[in-house]
């Protein structure tokens, strides 16, 4: 008697042909499936962009791939965070591509390819303005030099990440541009790279930059990295939460509602109990500010947070009882609450209420 989230895996295919209406059929997409699909489920999610016809599928951990491989997923899949020494062994026994940035790890992983006769397909990850994981943008081609030189990998692309894609165009720009330097004088240098990727959902939808591979994330799952996209393709959201009244009561005037009495009625008010909270990703800085859908409108927040329950104002709807279905994310009627709003009024971002929600809670598949 709690919440449940509701994946909706028809909206992820239609998703992805709103990004290839966009981006155009010639290039690859490396969709990112990392942290349980953000909260979506990290093996239907797979299997449907398998059906899809996607060319790879990205991940942050080994771990990660290894589930994929498990589950009969054949794709090409990218650990995004690279690998550590006792991960070696199961990137060559699960056919794992690694994300590269340490000369030390790159001389580990030619050492077991030679020793088990095959070549290990990498990517490089150059840092051209992001600050975090990556060969120094300026190092990079000394650095991939000296890949080239090692037997037993073979280098597919380089890949690099944006920092401010959605809010800084200019510092975007200069990304781009390094990005693009390096991969035109390494392949002066005889290198060839056939798979660069640099171009998350705001990256590749927001900029003209026509690299090989994008790497969709957000907008896989129906959410806009900027509102501006909204002109240019039609997105399904993809995860509804939802749970239902378990208790309707009226209140006088002058009664405080929750811990701290953040709230006290200035009305008879008729209040509706919700039994979720923060312990299932309900954001306790949503208290006296978020909405929820009951009967196709919206209901205010009242009172704190609890961790298992929350308590809505309901005096406006007539026609309610206990058991009404209620809508936290998603659409219920003509009134639809997305990710995007929710992270606007609990001050994070889309991809927190996503993960949040869609790991803490059972989830149906429609």
């Amino acid at each position: 008697m709690s919440g449940w989230v509701e994946i909706d895996l028809a909206a992820i295919a239609h998703n992805l042909s709103e990004i290839r209406k966009v981006i155009g059929r010639e290039r690859k997409i490396m969709p990112v499936i990392k942290a349980d699909a953000y909260g979506h489920g990290l093996i239907p999610v797979a299997q449907v962009l398998a059906r899809e016809g996607v060319d790879f599928l990205a991940v942050s951990y080994v771990h990660e791939g290894v589930e994929l491989r498990r589950a009969g997923i054949d794709l090409p899949i990218v650990i995004l965070l690279g690998v550590l020494p006792c991960e070696i062994e199961a990137l060559f026994n699960y056919q794992l591509i690694p994300v590269v940035y340490r000369l030390e790890v790159a001389r580990n992983l030619s050492q077991e390819a030679q020793k088990k006769g095959e070549v290990l397909p990498i990517f490089v990850k150059i840092d051209t303005g992001m600050g975090r994981l990556g060969v120094y943008y300026k190092e990079a081609i000394s650095f991939l030099k000296e890949i080239k030189r090692l037997k037993g990998i073979k280098i597919e692309g380089i890949t690099s990440h944006l920092a401010v894609a959605e809010t800084d165009r200019e510092f975007t720009q200069r990304q781009f541009r390094r990005f693009e330097d390096i991969v035109r004088v390494a392949q002066a240098e005889g290198l060839v790279l056939k798979c660069n990727h640099i171009a998350n959902s705001a990256g590749a939808l927001m900029y003209a930059q026509k690299f090989p591979v994008i790497r969709p994330g957000l907008t896989i799952y129906g959410v806009y990295p900027t509102t501006s996209l909204k002109r240019k393709l039609n997105l399904k959201a993809v995860m509804s939460f939802k749970t239902r009244i378990v208790y309707i009561r009226w209140l006088p005037s002058g009664v405080g509602v929750s811990y701290g009495h953040t709230f006290v009625t200035s009305r008879d008010t008729k209040v509706a109990v919700l039994p979720i909270g923060y312990d299932q990703g309900l954001f306790r800085q949503l208290s006296n500010r978020g909405e929820v859908l009951i009967c196709g409108k919206r209901v205010p927040i009242i009172g704190t947070i609890c961790m298992h329950l929350t308590m809505v104002d309901i005096t406006e709807i007539e026609d309610v009882t206990i058991g009404d279905e209620v809508v936290i994310l998603g659409r219920q009627g003509k009134e639809e609450i997305t990710a995007e709003e929710v992270a606007a009024k609990a001050g994070t971002i889309s991809y927190d209420v996503l993960c949040r929600i869609g790991r803490g809670n059972p989830r149906i598949y429609v």
